[in-house]
């Protein structure tokens, strides 16, 4: 029996070749999109789900009820951490957490390395696996160090690393440290990474901030006694936060600070780690955080990219299953019974999803590189042999040939055997399902196409707006680990100064944007003044600041080397100067440092995007006060000879430092960076957007094939009564485009609100624009209209006397 069905399926899939090569060309397409879009979800999702103690590990945070709304930070105070286990028996174990550069000498070799700072709790608490050593004693020890396998061999080579002695360069400061322990090299998904961890004593600055509980400078990560209630402990920390952090809370009271529902103006939270790769409200956290608008967008553009695929293959079934009519009848008054006739016509829905399905994975194998390259996704076909993945993909054809196939079927065993043998079948009104799927269709496509063009203004704006400094004409060089910042600068100096294509060179401790080196930087310094709290953001810099990257002086002016006292002075922005009162601020003092002389107020700039785009300009303060330290050079080069400066910057500095990686970059290279999410959002929606309206219209055209094969007669007593062939096109296609503009204005309210919503993420965005929704409905009833043409023409232009004849 079964033989019998594949056969009989086999004959009708070729008789009707050309209408299952069009289901098979959109349902393939779709299934190789969704399986990339899908495994790149599966990825996100998948960081640090390796960690075995995952469900127990939180991070801890502090929420600062201010007058401008909730603070969250995951910053904390160095006794902090050893405080709070002492304190509460819940706690396992605990772990500060800090991250910085050194440089790794041994022998002849020196390497760039990244430094973890952690407690010795961290290698019971997170799954890195040692290759050698010992999790529990590999950091006992203050002198010891774990490194990664990667590290070991590019320190060593083929030599054990277990008990070598290595020299970190930290801060400027050189120390020898002993090999305690190698683990294996950390997973692409790992929102914690490094190449040497280091026991969180050694950092540089701890013997200072050992005590101090009003400066917070690090995260705190925590894993809790197996059946802990986590949600007790929030409450309990009530008393601890009352204890150690009586001073903020008394400045937040000061500052008239708002209390919480629950009567805290300063309080203690945690998160779960497992959330930690989508923890982009919460500075500090580990790795470099997404929006989880971006895997939850592809979630949704996958879906609908399937479900557009699904609607394209019932619609080709039904203009195929017309043509059939005659077939079922004729099958029925042979004997056939329901069930035999469904499972018939199920079984060719299979053969067709088989082959899509098997052709969609071909496709994604070859797809996949080039969706790596745009998306920046880091999946692998690999991915694909998981147990879990190919289970994906089994349910994603089984989804399909259930819901795909379904209808069509069942509507063709339910033709009535006399009626089709009548040849009345084709005479039937379009039905309501029909016209619904196709309203479902092209309201998913105008949805993405607003999407698209929404996400491009957005990005478009980021790009071309002001941001009160030059960005095209300044390069940024990020100062490699063991150099002396402020060395290096003066080194470039002298070297560039006889340059005549150099305009301009100067230093500071915060990039412009995210450089080649892909770090962050910010600073922010609270200190009172006339009974409340100024914060502020720092940024050191050196002389010519302002000059190089062409920010604006409101009133004062620059530092300067004629004038001794310049090196404890400061210049505001205006968002700072509004902040201490905005009238007669030049020549001013304020109390920004304890135990400190008081620093004056030398010029106050022009406000500047010292931050992206996301974030409005906050109140900032720069500073030549030396604790901070100079970890870029910006370089201004004249606008004519950008490439020739390029090339004549590099080789300065690999005269200078010839072992030191040049990792030099335009600023609006860097700015560009801070938006890598729009910009793949940006291409989901427009690639999503192109698909969806491909396969539309493939549905489409099977849908104008069905009624112009119900409609030959009608068509061919219109001509002979003598309607001309622009009518005829017209009327075959007003009943389409009436469905279109519904489905428009269906998508309209829906687009709207997603976009809104996502460009409340932005301190700075358009306004979403009327011509928007006009311009997407105007492309989805072009792109509709062009296709019914094809066929409407061809009904138009038969043969009257031909199509009477074939009724």
């Amino acid at each position: 029996m079964i033989k019998n069905y594949i056969k009989t399926a086999w004959r009708n899939l070729w008789k009707g070749r050309i209408f299952n090569l069009m289901n098979i060309v959109g349902l393939s397409i779709a299934i190789a999109c969704c399986t990339l879009i899908f495994l790149t979800v599966f990825y996100e999702f998948s960081y640090d789900k390796f960690h075995t103690n995952l469900k127990d590990i939180y991070q801890v945070y502090t929420i600062s009820n201010r007058t401008g709304g909730a603070e969250k930070s995951s910053a904390m105070p160095v006794p902090f951490s050893p405080t709070l286990k002492a304190e509460y028996p819940a706690i396992k174990f605990i772990s500060r957490s800090a991250n910085a550069g050194a440089l790794v000498k041994y022998g002849n070799k020196q390497i760039d390395q990244n430094i973890h700072f952690v407690d010795p709790d961290f290698l019971q608490m997170f799954s890195f696996p040692l290759v050698q050593g010992n999790a529990k004693t590999a950091m006992s020890d203050l002198n010891s160090i774990v490194i990664t396998e990667s590290s070991a061999k590019a320190i060593f080579g083929n030599e054990p690393a277990l008990n070598k002695t290595v020299v970190l360069n930290i801060g400027n400061q050189e120390q020898p440290y002993i090999v305690s322990g190698v683990v294996k090299n950390i997973a692409d998904n790992s929102s914690i990474t490094f190449d040497i961890l280091l026991r969180f004593e050694q950092i540089p600055w701890y013997q200072t901030e050992k005590d101090v509980w009003d400066n917070r400078s690090h995260s705190s990560l925590v894993q809790f006694k197996k059946g802990y209630n986590t949600g007790l402990f929030t409450k309990q920390l009530k008393p601890f936060v009352t204890k150690h952090f009586a001073q903020e809370i008394e400045t937040l009271k000061r500052d008239g600070a708002k209390a919480d529902a629950q009567g805290n103006v300063f309080s203690l939270a945690i998160s779960p780690f497992s959330d930690n790769h989508f923890t982009t409200d919460l500075g500090g956290v580990e790795g470099n955080p997404i929006s989880k608008t971006y895997p939850v967008s592809l979630v949704v553009i996958g879906c609908f990219i399937l479900i557009i695929a699904c609607i394209n293959f019932i619609n080709l079934s039904v203009a195929r299953g017309f043509t059939r009519a005659r077939e079922v009848g004729v099958r029925k008054t042979l004997g056939a019974g329901k069930w035999q006739l469904l499972s018939q016509f199920w079984t060719e829905t299979i053969m067709v999803c088989l082959v899509s399905t098997l052709l969609g994975v071909v496709l994604c194998t070859l797809l996949i590189s080039s969706f790596k390259a745009v998306f920046k996704s880091k999946i692998s076909l690999g991915m694909m042999l998981q147990p879990a993945h190919l289970f994906g993909i089994l349910a994603i054809f089984l989804l399909v040939t259930a819901v795909a196939g379904f209808y069509p079927a069942l509507m063709m065993i339910r033709f009535k055997t006399v009626a089709v043998l009548k040849g009345n079948v084709t005479s039937a009104k379009p039905g309501k399902l029909r016209n619904t799927l196709l309203v479902v269709q092209f309201s998913l496509s105008t949805l993405l196409i607003i999407c698209t063009i929404i996400t491009w203004q957005q990005i478009n704006y980021l790009q071309n707006k002001p941001l009160g400094y030059n960005k095209t004409e300044v390069l940024s060089l990020p100062i490699n680990r063991g150099i002396i910042g402020e060395k290096a600068l003066q080194l470039m100096r002298n070297e560039l100064r006889s340059n005549n294509e150099v305009v301009a060179v100067t230093g500071a401790y915060m990039n412009m944007g995210r450089g080649n080196d892909g770090s962050l930087r910010t600073s922010v310094l609270g200190f009172g003044l006339e009974g409340r709290e100024i914060r502020t953001n720092i940024q050191r810099v050196d002389y010519d600041y302002l000059k190089t990257l062409d920010i604006q002086l409101v009133e004062g002016r620059e530092f300067d080397p004629k004038f001794a006292g310049d090196s404890t002075g400061i210049i505001i922005n205006e968002s700072m100067a509004r902040e201490l009162g905005g009238k007669n601020l030049v020549g001013t003092f304020l109390p920004m440092y304890d135990r400190q002389p008081k620093v004056q107020i030398i010029g106050i700039a022009k406000n500047f995007n010292f931050k992206s785009l996301h974030e409005k300009i906050d109140p900032l303060t720069l500073t030549m006060d030396k604790s901070y330290s100079i970890n870029y050079i910006f370089v201004k080069a004249k606008p004519n000879s950008l490439v020739h400066a390029y090339d004549d910057i590099k080789k300065s500095w690999a005269r200078q430092y010839p072992n030191a990686e040049f990792k030099g970059s335009w600023i609006n290279e860097n700015t560009e960076r801070q938006y890598l999410n729009e910009r793949r959002l940006s291409g989901i929606f427009v690639s999503g957007a192109v698909l969806a309206i491909v396969i539309s219209c493939i549905g489409l055209l099977a849908i104008s094939i069905m009624i112009v094969i119900q409609r030959t007669k009608e068509i061919g007593i219109r001509k002979v009564l003598g309607a001309n062939v622009s009518g005829i096109i017209m009327m075959l296609s007003m009943d389409f485009v009436k469905l279109v503009l519904l489905a428009s204005v269906i998508a309209f309210p829906i687009a709207w609100w997603l976009m809104d919503n996502w460009l409340q993420s932005f301190a700075y965005r358009v306004t979403i624009q009327w011509w928007v929704f006009a311009l997407s409905t105007l492309l989805a009833i072009v792109m509709a209209f062009v296709t019914i043409s094809f066929q409407s023409i061809k009904a138009a232009l038969a043969n009257p006397v031909k199509s009477l004849r074939s009724e």
